[in-house]
């Protein structure tokens, strides 16, 4: 009987190392590399702060690409040889009705542009009529959102004299005086404040948005994106970067010096300008569902007056980590 038994017991531990083994093998936290393609903005600093301090080095090596070339990082996912990129929330969208299958993780930042001026009379969306205006690119959210603001105000848009010019070279030519006001994003609107004696911060878009949606100024521009196949095959460990991630947004805004000393390391911008970009940033985190109610009120105002931002329609729910 005892025989019997023992038999048994070696029996039961065999299968569960048996078993175990198996478990071991189905491929949850079974990559080797997660590499993610970023440009160099606040968006990037958690992705950081997960890559320097080793936040993850027991499941998996980050490799964080600093790159401002977001149609790079777009061929890159789409082709497999990144896993993640940072890129616009509209962006992300419109790839992805394009047939680049891929999923909106988190949106992360939630404010981050400005209407600078050199000329101290202009307040308004109203006195830009005769005036220039340097967006960096036609049909980008930036062109939404200045022509959605200028349509709203009653503003006629023939009476605007829109220049278009790409990042950063656009503040410089702003700073020059080629041009009367420029759309910034942080922390180039810190960098041009602290540049230029005329340039003066005369609109905030988030106040304006809040102006126009019952006082939430939220506009979700910046998300963290992973590829379909990623999330297929190692479902568990994108929830486990996505969860991390939200950790690195904490720290970020606990440890606000901290994080523009880890910026400057990767930006090549001085930590005090990054330290103090910060206080335009809203660097934030929501659920997913008051993600995707904020992202889909967002993109039902692109699609009144640029559809193709959008890629011509809404995008459907898969779309959605």
């Amino acid at each position: 009987m005892t025989k019997r038994l023992n038999i048994t017991g070696v029996v039961v531990v065999l299968l569960l190392i048996i078993l175990l083994s198996c478990v071991l093998t189905i491929p949850v936290f079974a990559a080797k590399k997660v590499r993610i393609q970023t440009p160099p903005v606040a968006s990037a600093l958690p992705l950081l702060w997960m890559q320097e301090t080793g936040k993850l080095a027991g499941l998996v090596e980050l490799d964080v690409i600093i790159s401002p070339d977001h149609q790079r990082a777009l061929a890159l996912i789409a082709k497999d040889e990144v896993d993640m990129i940072v890129t616009g929330v509209n962006v992300g969208a419109k790839v992805y009705n394009k047939g680049v299958k891929l999923k909106l993780m988190n949106v992360n930042i939630w404010a981050v542009d400005y209407l600078l001026s050199n000329d101290p009379t202009i307040e308004s969306w109203e006195e830009l009529q005769g005036k220039s205006l340097s967006l960096p690119l036609r049909g980008g959210p930036l062109d939404f959102l200045a022509r959605y603001f200028m349509q709203e105000n009653g503003v006629n848009l023939e009476d605007v004299n829109i220049v278009y010019r790409p990042l950063p070279g656009a503040a410089r030519y702003f700073m020059t005086g080629n041009v009367d006001t420029i759309i910034l994003p942080e922390p180039l609107v810190t960098v041009t404040l602290a540049k230029s004696k005329k340039a003066e911060l005369a609109l905030d878009l988030q106040k304006e948005w809040g102006k126009l949606h019952d006082g939430d100024e939220r506009i979700p521009f910046v998300g963290l994106l992973v590829s379909d196949k990623f999330v297929s095959k190692y479902p568990q460990l994108a929830k486990a970067i996505n969860g991390m991630y939200m950790k690195g947004i904490e720290w970020v805004n606990e440890n606000p010096e901290m994080a523009a000393k880890l910026g400057a390391k990767y930006f090549d911008i001085p930590p005090k300008i990054l330290q103090t970009s910060f206080q335009r940033v809203n660097l934030n985190y929501f659920s997913q569902e008051e993600n995707r109610k904020l992202v889909e009120e967002f993109f039902t105002e692109i699609m009144k007056i640029y559809p193709e931002m959008l890629g011509g329609k809404m995008p459907d729910e898969e779309f959605y980590f």
